[in-house]
């Protein structure tokens, strides 16, 4: 057994995971220009504006009240996956599913019922009236199914279902189209809240449909089984914290962006952000759905540990680099595309976030790190020593340097950020990037300076031929390291 587990931890699955869910994302974010497409054509801005008010207050609900079951439920899951992987003894395995999933369902009424006692207080708050009240009881409903989704998405992620997680969430937004465009064409305005239900629901069937067929559904919703979830939920709930301290940190810079300067140059933030996340959520998509669960399987094994970090940094580097090549040479392409040409001024700002792209591919694994190990205090805390710097770089910045400070305060922000997660991680877990890592990471950073310097500094065909020559160069690179690493797999 021990064979199988070191084989889905080689080099040629991680990046055969990778891969999958960097295809299927990129896929989704095309579904999804389309699908915002529709809804703009179909309700318009004041549609577009209430369906945002709808589903974002049923979003801050859903995770706030869900006690981030999506991480800590997954890595008790995947704990007992492994060891039944190990010793064909699934007792344990089925244990955790009905606690997790006892813990889903409980959380999913409490949510319902807490969404309804503030229906009218939220209605005031996003309104400044009372005539949306039902609007947000008929919310209810969306905001237990969303976690019970939540619920069944864990169980597959926890037991490494990874073709059909790329699966679901393809079809999840086709779903979606096919399901809401209909009633927003027929109801308009009215067809805003029936089509978040509708859509919910026949995302739950789906995605039951899949979790069930590998693992039949079971429940105890005794007291005293609950109580036993107790870790879990101290888990899950540090990570919810994270979220809210992630948040306030950005709130804290966008008011002072607007304070001491305009709300233009808070949405041009606001972009920016969104554009890299597109980006880098191309490739960090299956962190979450693939190697969070993996890591927190064989956390225990410390040389297992430190092999499955720096083979996800290897492959995610191998995979990022060439593309965020190429999009810093078409990023003055790519921003009026996305929005509009009233956001040009963003480029110089996206272009220097970008010269810092690379960390986020090292950072990102080991910030995983104290998830997997179930240390709830410590990644509460290192998160929020992280957003602690975060607001003085920005405001420091952008006072210094204006609208161009913001990619100054990404830049540094990622610099600090990386530094901080190496620190803790090699302190705590004995974990680091090891040699190959940094080298890779070197070059590359290199070849995204020169695309960056060609960008800035070139036009015409020396332009072409410059930006075509650092594209090949950074992509021979990646496979040629690929090719040298994959021979390591045992």
């Amino acid at each position: 057994m021990h064979k199988k587990l070191n084989n889905n931890n080689s080099y040629r699955n991680i990046l055969k995971a990778t891969s999958l869910f960097a295809g299927v994302q990129g896929v989704n974010i095309l579904l999804n220009l389309i699908r915002t497409k529709l809804v703009a054509v179909y309700l318009g801005p004041a549609g577009v504006g209430l369906n945002a008010i709808y589903n974002e207050t049923k979003e801050l609900l859903h995770e706030t009240t869900n006690c981030g079951m999506d991480q800590s439920g997954v890595r008790e899951i995947s704990l007992h996956y492994e060891e039944w992987l190990e010793t064909n003894n699934r007792e344990a395995l089925d244990n955790s599913l009905k606690l997790t999933r006892s813990l889903v369902v409980a959380l999913a009424v409490l949510g319902s019922i807490l969404t309804l006692l503030l229906a009218y207080p939220l209605s005031l708050l996003t309104f400044s009236d009372a005539e949306h009240v039902w609007e947000f009881v008929c919310l209810a409903p969306a905001v237990g199914i969303s976690t019970l989704i939540c619920g069944e998405m864990m169980v597959l992620k926890a037991t490494r279902q990874i073709k059909q997680i790329a699966w679901l969430s393809t079809l999840t937004i086709i779903v979606g189209i096919i399901t809401n465009i209909p009633l927003y064409y027929l109801w308009g305005l009215k067809g805003i809240i029936p089509a978040i239900l509708f859509f919910l629901a026949v995302q739950l069937i789906i995605v039951c449909r899949y979790s069930f067929a590998h693992y039949p559904f079971k429940i105890d919703l005794n007291s005293t089984f609950l109580k036993t979830g107790k870790p879990i939920l101290i888990l899950g709930a540090s990570f919810v914290a994270q979220g809210f301290v992630a948040h306030g940190a950005r709130l804290l810079i966008q008011a002072y962006i607007n304070t001491h300067g305009s709300v233009v140059d808070v949405g041009y933030y606001n972009a920016v952000l969104g554009i890299t996340s597109m980006f880098f959520g191309i490739f960090a998509s299956s962190i979450a759905a693939d190697f969070f669960p993996r890591l927190s399987g064989i956390f225990s094994n410390a040389g297992e540990r430190r092999t499955v970090v720096i083979r996800q940094i290897n492959v995610m580097q191998i995979l990022t680099s060439p593309a965020l090549v190429a999009f810093m040479i078409i990023a003055n392409i790519i921003v009026p595309l996305l929005l509009s040409r009233e956001f040009i001024p963003i480029i110089p700002i996206l272009e220097m976030a970008l010269l810092t792209g690379l960390v986020k591919t090292i950072a990102t694994p080991l910030q995983y790190l104290p998830l997997a190990a179930g240390d709830a205090k410590l990644y509460f805390i290192a998160e929020l020593i992280a957003y602690t710097f975060m607001v003085p770089i920005f405001v420091l910045c952008y006072s210094q340097w204006g609208l161009l400070g913001i990619g100054y305060g990404i830049f540094v922000f990622n610099i600090i950020d990386l530094l901080w997660a190496i620190l803790y991680c090699k302190l705590k877990y004995d974990v680091m990037p090891d040699i190959s890592n940094m080298l890779f990471f070197m070059f590359q950073t290199l070849i995204v300076l020169a695309a960056y310097l060609a960008v800035r500094n070139l036009d015409g065909w020396v332009f072409v031929m410059s930006s075509a020559a650092l594209i090949v160069t950074s992509s021979l690179t990646s496979f040629l390291t690929f090719q040298k690493i994959r021979y390591h797999d045992k």
